[in-house]
This record gives structure tokens, sequence and C-alpha cells, in this order.
């Protein structure tokens, strides 16, 4: 019975992982349809943070401006000195015109995002509480 348990946990962790690694590594995003030619195209990186590894959910646009969700967010890196948990998209934004815009819901009292285009932060907000929820929006 306990051996069962263990596997079974072996194999939640290994699946996070591995959701985790897909999710929130950098990526090099194929043309996005409808791209704007007059404008280069810019990184995007959108940071999250919490107190917690394991967290609520994600909400953020991709390069094509859809709408994205992921629950059960697992953050991978963990400051030494602050103790806080992190991890970060990365993707190409073809259009300035896409929508900027990125929640997080941290599973413990301390949730915040960062949105920067190239290496300049467009926007950035912390919550506090319990579980709370931060939002940000970029002004396009």
């Amino acid at each position: 019975m306990v051996r069962v348990l263990y596997v079974r946990l072996l194999l939640t962790l290994l699946t996070s992982t591995a959701l985790c690694l897909a999710v929130f590594s950098p990526a090099t995003a194929a043309p996005t349809p409808g791209a704007d030619p007059g404008h280069e195209a810019q990184p995007v990186t959108i940071t999250l943070t919490s107190d917690h590894q394991h967290n609520g959910a994600a909400v953020w646009f991709d390069a094509a401006g859809r709408l994205r969700t992921q629950t059960d967010v697992p953050l991978t890196h963990q400051d030494g000195h602050t103790k806080l948990w992190s991890a970060s998209l990365v993707y190409t934004r073809h259009s300035p015109d896409k929508p900027l815009d990125a929640l997080f819901q941290s599973g413990g009292g301390f949730s915040r995002c960062q949105i920067w285009v190239e290496s300049k932060l467009v926007a950035e907000d912390t919550a506090r509480g319990h579980e709370p929820t931060s939002r940000c929006r970029a002004r396009n």
C-alpha cells in the first residue's frame, strides 16, 4: 500500500515538472499570422512570483493575442535571499497592438506579476492577503 502511494506521488511530481517545463520554458515562436511587417519583433517576458511554489491559476495573452490559462501553477526558481518562488514565460510579439495582460493567483499570501518588453518593465502588480491575485496590464 505504501509503495503504491509512493509511486503515485512520484508520477505526480514527474508530470507536474514536465508540464511546468513545457509551459514556462522559453520557446522560439513561429511568425504570428497577421504580424505587423512595419514593426520589429519584440521579446516579451511575463514573470510570476509567489511565496509558495505551488499556486492557483495564471491567465495571459500569447503572441497571437489568444487568451491562455493554466491552473495549479508550479514556480520553478526560488530566490535564496527573499525565499520567493518565480517562473517566467517568454515569447516574441510581432505586433504592438496585441494585448499584454496577465493575472496570477498565489497559493500563499504574496502574488506579483511583471511584464517586460525587451528590457523595459511595462506592467507590474503586487497583491497580499489570503491567496491574492495580481493583475498586470500594459499600455500598448
